[in-house]
Formats: structure tokens, C-alpha cells, sequence
């Protein structure tokens, strides 16, 4: 399958007191903000909303994100950033209405939103992402295993 990527929008922003909470930054700390849609064979799969500490790595704020690639460029960083554990969350529910808009799409077509919260090989949260797949394009699949 061929991937791409659309940014809706990339940004520099404060990080509220939620968001430099759960990342473990002031608040009020500079914050890259990334929207775009992933597509899987020109089919939209996912609207992916990711929110990541600058200080983390300054590169993000010029990169073009609509053919780089977020874990590379993270990969690229002075120090390098490598994404090592992830906290992740799944939920079903209806779709906003500017998600029926960007999925073309009914109101009772199912949404699955995955929140997920990266940490790097420091432990230390890098990534805060919410993505948000139509119901009938994505599968979650897990295997749990129990350590002696």
C-alpha cells in the first residue's frame, strides 16, 4: 500500500496546563501542534492530531510534514529523540462534524479515536497524539503476554 499525508495545519503554540501535565513541560511552554490526515492508497484512514515538547526538537517547527516523517525527523534530533514506550487508549464513538466533513461520511458511521502518549529512551513523555480512524478502516490488534 502507498501512504501519504496531508497537514491541515502545523503550529507553534503555548502548551495549555492539560497538555504540559501529561507531557511533563511548563505550562505555557512552547508546543509543536500538527493536524494532518493519513491515507493508505488514497483512502483516508486517519486524522491524526500529535502535539510534541519543541524543546524536544526545534527541527519540527520547519520541517514539512506532508512527505517527512515525524519519527525520523525526532530520529534526526541534537540529541536524538527515539520513541521507546507508549501508553495507548482506544474508544469508540460518533463522528464530530468536521469529521464528517474530512471523511465524507455519515453521522452513525463509528469513529475510533486512539490517544497515545510516547515516551523516548529516557523515559520522559515526547508525544501526545489523538488519532482519530473511521470505524471501518482500522483494526486494533494486541498480544498480552504475562511475564513470570
Amino acid at each position: 500500500m502507498t501512504t501519504a499525508g496531508k497537514v491541515l495545519s502545523a503550529t507553534v503554540r503555548p502548551a495549555t496546563v492539560s497538555e504540559a501535565e501529561q507531557l511533563r513541560i511548563a505550562p505555557g511552554a512552547d508546543l509543536f501542534d500538527l493536524h494532518r490526515l493519513r491515507f493508505l492508497d488514497d483512502l483516508l484512514v486517519v486524522l491524526e492530531h500529535n502535539r510534541l515538547p519543541l524543546a524536544a526538537c526545534p527541527a519540527l517547527a520547519g520541517t514539512d510534514f506532508n512527505s517527512a516523517s515525524l519519527y525520523a525527523t525526532l530520529r534526526a534530533a541534537d540529541p536524538p529523540q527515539l520513541p521507546r514506550v507508549a501508553d495507548y487508549s482506544v474508544e469508540a464513538r460518533h463522528p464530530t462534524a468536521r469529521e464528517i466533513e474530512l471523511f465524507e461520511i455519515g453521522d452513525t458511521m463509528p469513529m475510533l479515536v486512539a490517544t497515545q502518549l510516547t515516551s523516548n529512551q529516557e523515559a520522559r513523555p515526547i508525544e501526545l497524539t489523538v488519532q482519530v480512524y473511521r470505524g471501518d478502516r482500522y483494526r486494533f490488534r494486541a498480544s498480552i503476554t504475562n511475564q513470570p
